[in-house]
């Protein structure tokens, strides 16, 4: 079996994956043969799948950088890479919280290593178990819902498993995340018992124990997008154009332009719109697509970032008030990176692109008109967006019964 290798590198903080072999020299080339020092006054603080070490640097002028090397598992050697111009390092890729040998080795330019410095560690709990403890896995509409927790903002996948018709588990859905608040959702199941299996796994292929879940998910069908239309109700914004109308968020043209847009300049704000479903239901949640036809929109410009959705079954579109609508959802649209305004990760760009999913209460009444109202965009403008909406829930004919 051969061994696989991790190189961490602290001055790009890129990582390198290979299996050990003959390493043909690369750089600047040899001009001694003299060893460095080794590193000093070492201590080591433990962090959640590893540890931070802080040394004094030896003194030769022609120091390259600090390693040290571990294995993570019987399969796995690491070695991470500090500049002589820091004096801390950081191991990680632990999987459980046993004592781990470290060895500290300094690097000169002519590649000359200096004797190793061996600490030994015993990592705190791994992100991947103490995430896991947090995980909730419920029925949902259409399938189930995983939440959990991340306050180290590790980058995770959670992998949910479904039994088959030969009893064995094979993947339904993984979900990469790192924000602090993870959601997952599995959509488009039937309304019997089903079995699941999940487990988290880190960047270093570190796995959770499996945990055991029967889920029976709940009724949900999308409501057909054809029987929509376009309701004039007092009070609501008018477009920006003809062409940039309510009916845009229902053409299937999931972010791409035209999209729905109100005016800008009107002087008023907040701004609602509203539109008929065609059918009487209960709504199990909104899918809300951002205008996404240029990167620089996502999550930005008039894009929604607070908003509310109201409904009613009937009402008197002559009237501008709120008194015959009922409040169905309060919804904040949360970017998952965190990062400031203008700047996407790409999980940001998935989830802009795939639709935001915003839950109604299973205790609200049944509906056939909606009405949004806009209350804050992400640049904070007195004008939105909306590229696509999707609508489920239950519009069968019991659901008046």
């Amino acid at each position: 079996m051969k061994l696989k290798k991790i190189i961490l590198s602290g001055f790009l903080g890129t990582i390198f994956l290979y299996s050990c072999g003959n390493e043909e020299p690369v750089g600047q080339q040899p001009i001694d043969n003299v060893p460095p020092g080794i590193v000093t006054n070492v201590s080591v603080k433990s962090i959640a799948g590893g540890a931070v070490f802080r040394y004094t640097l030896p003194a030769d002028e022609d120091l390259l950088y600090i390693k040290a090397v571990y294995s993570i598992n019987e399969e796995t050697e690491v070695e991470s890479k500090a500049s002589a111009f820091v004096d801390s390092l950081v191991v990680q890729g632990f999987g459980d919280t046993i004592q781990y040998q470290v060895r500290l080795i300094a690097v000169d330019k002519s590649r000359n290593e200096s004797p190793a410095h061996t600490e030994m560690i015993k990592p705190l709990t791994p992100n991947i178990i103490s995430i896991s403890k947090t995980l909730s896995i419920v029925p949902d509409f259409g399938g189930l819902l995983a939440i959990w927790e991340n306050p180290n903002r590790a980058e995770i996948s959670v992998n949910i498993e479904v039994l088959d018709d030969n009893k064995e588990y094979v993947p339904k859905e993984t979900f990469y995340s790192s924000t602090i608040n993870g959601k997952g959702t599995i959509r488009g199941m039937d309304t019997i018992p089903t079995y699941f299996r999940t487990y988290l796994q880190d960047h270093w292929g570190n796995k959770s124990t499996f945990r055991y879940d029967t889920i029976t998910p709940i009724y949900e069908t999308e409501f057909d997008k054809l029987k929509f239309a376009k309701v004039t109700t007092a009070g609501d914004i008018p477009p920006y154009n003809s062409n940039y109308d309510i009916h845009r968020i229902w053409d299937g043209n999931n972010g791409g332009d035209p999209c729905y847009s109100s005016p800008a300049g009107t002087g008023i704000w907040p701004q609602s719109v509203s539109f008929d479903l065609g059918v009487i239901g209960k709504i199990s949640r909104l899918r809300l697509f951002q205008r996404t036809s240029n990167t620089n929109y996502i999550f930005h410009e008039g894009n929604l970032r607070n908003f509310e959705v109201w409904g009613c079954i009937a009402y008197n579109p002559a009237e501008s008030g709120w008194e015959q609508w009922t409040k169905l959802m309060d919804c904040e649209s949360i970017k998952p990176s965190g990062l400031p305004l203008g700047q996407l990760s790409i999980e940001d760009e998935e989830q802009a692109r795939n639709g935001e999913d915003f839950t109604n209460d299973p205790n609200n009444p049944p509906v056939r008109y909606i009405r949004i109202l806009a209350k804050r965009t992400w640049a904070d403008g007195a004008n939105f967006q909306i590229g696509e909406v999707e609508i489920y829930g239950d519009n069968r004919p019991s659901v008046l019964q």
